[in-house]
């Protein structure tokens, strides 16, 4: 078994390291296999929601934060894989799921 190493991702929010890297992770894993990571994204999204509203955060800026996270993830790794079934680029689909996600769920 190999183990991916992943690069670093520059994110301004009061997380802690350990789950910066398990929702890195994530992003990239729900880009590349989207059916699949989905709810491994989905549980790391309502972790990092929980610990930005637990640091004062809006939900307007907890919106904002993960869509530049997902946005710099996709810099980072070069992910503008398009989607078969609607020619986006999969990230802005994911950007968009993860955004819904931190907005509906409350800690």
């Amino acid at each position: 078994m190999s183990i991916r190493r992943y690069n670093e991702v520059v994110m301004a929010m009061p997380i802690s390291p350990r789950l910066k890297a398990r929702l890195q992770r994530a992003v990239v894993q729900g880009i590349l296999k989207p059916t699949g990571a989905l709810p491994t994204l989905r549980r790391a999204v309502v972790a990092a929601s929980t610990e930005l509203r637990h640091a004062g955060y809006s939900d307007a800026r907890i919106g904002g934060a993960f869509e530049s996270f997902v946005e710099e993830v996709v810099r980072t790794y070069v992910l503008d894989e398009r989607s078969v079934v609607s020619g986006r680029p999969r990230w802005e689909e994911v950007r968009e799921r993860i955004v819904e996600w931190a907005m509906t769920i409350r800690a």
